[in-house]
């Protein structure tokens, strides 16, 4: 079954919270572009103590380019231009302001937001009083604390949700990655099993071509050299070729189980199969055929794998009844398997099963369908007997 992209939950959250440098970026311009309005008012409106102003400013730029590295001196630095100004009878109007968008800044570079605004709403506050005090303003102190401790907050919760979202995504991305692997490994299991399956039909086959060529050697005449020769040439071939499956299934191994202690996989078996899975508790509606003559051994191995598979299947996602048919037709073996998937089940945690069971159907030219109508999952593995066919 399709699984989400990778990057759906990233590429589905609000842009604010993927990009959060976008809103630093725009407060860092709003401060530059102050710092620059305010240079140019103080000598195009002569506005008093313009030496103090520009000095104030100063303190703020450098307390902005600081708090990249050093956060809180380089904050405590931008909080100083306030200050400055009012101790020197200067508005401080236009620094505290940009103490607000540096506060900002911090909070969404990581500083913890309550001692931020705390520390910038009593430092502005304090500026303002001092201006106040000399003869200026008073009525908007509150205010200043207000937009501190607010810019505070919302530097630090966009911070925040994009930590969230980023973690998000990561959990995400590992979890596609682990059902990827899972799957893999499921297929590397099914196909170990083929190899040993195979091996057992193969041994049997090629142990029955070595009894039929020695017993042939044995009937040659005296004087049938040659043929004796090549007999005991082809007898040393089938040996060679039982000995590199064996080979091979052990370097295919990848589990420590024992498979001679298995019971063997052929169709005569499946009654058997649907008796345990029956043992185990699960209510199981069968009808099986008895296996026609000369089956095989491949197709009865993979009808029998499917046929398990599909009973755990059905006793892992599934609830009631599952009704299982399979049916020796002239040419195809066919294999259905109907249950009830459980309410709690999502269909997608489905299809680790599924990959070894095509992967079997595949190894003996078959297909397997899936299909879900409502709350019922289907199974129907169609296995051609081919050139093979029954005799």
């Amino acid at each position: 079954m399709p699984t989400r992209s990778r990057t759906d939950v990233w590429a589905r959250s609000p842009m604010v919270l993927r990009r959060p440098r976008v809103f630093e970026a725009a407060a860092l311009v709003a401060i530059g572009l102050g710092v620059i309005v305010d240079a140019v008012s103080s000598v195009t409106h002569a506005l008093p103590h313009p030496l103090v102003r520009y000095a104030a400013l100063v303190l703020v730029c450098l307390g902005v380019t600081a708090s990249r590295r050093y956060p809180w001196p380089g904050l405590a630095t931008t909080l100083a231009g306030p200050l400055l100004a009012a101790l020197l009878g200067a508005d401080p109007l236009p620094t505290w302001t940009f103490t607000i968008f540096a506060t900002f800044v911090v909070t969404l570079r990581g500083v913890p937001a309550l001692p931020a605004g705390l520390v910038t709403g009593v430092a502005d506050y304090a500026a303002i009083a001092i201006h106040a005090a000399a003869g200026g303003w008073d009525d908007i102190g509150s205010i200043a604390v207000a937009f501190a401790l607010a810019a505070a907050a919302t530097g630090s919760a966009i911070r925040g949700h994009h930590r969230y979202w980023d973690e998000l995504r990561k959990r995400t991305q590992d979890a596609v990655a682990t059902r990827e692997a899972e799957a893999e490994r499921r297929v590397a299991e099914e196909r170990v099993r083929i190899a040993r399956d195979l091996h057992d039909v193969l041994g049997h086959e090629v142990a029955l071509v070595s009894m039929h060529l020695g017993a042939a050697e044995v009937h040659l005449p005296e004087g049938a050299q040659a043929a004796r020769a090549d007999l005991a040439a082809a007898r040393a071939g089938v040996q060679a070729v039982l000995r590199e499956t064996q080979q091979v299934l052990a370097a295919l191994r990848v589990s420590g189980d024992d498979p001679g202690t298995a019971p063997a996989a052929d169709y005569g078996r499946i009654t058997e199969l649907v008796e345990s899975a029956r043992a185990a508790g699960l209510d199981v509606d069968a009808a099986v055929d008895t296996a026609p003559a000369g089956l095989p051994h491949t197709v009865g191995t993979a009808a029998y794998r499917i046929v398990q598979e599909a009973l755990t299947n059905a006793q892992r996602h599934g609830d009631g009844t599952v009704s299982l048919r399979v049916a020796a037709e002239p040419g195809a073996v066919t294999i259905e398997a109907v249950n009830v998937s459980a309410p709690r089940e999502a269909p997608s945690r489905r299809g680790y099963g599924l990959v070894g069971m095509r992967e079997r159907a595949a190894s003996v030219g078959g297909r397997l369908e899936v299909r879900e109508e409502g709350q019922l999952f289907w199974i129907r593995a169609v296995l051609d007997l081919g050139a093979e066919g029954v005799r």
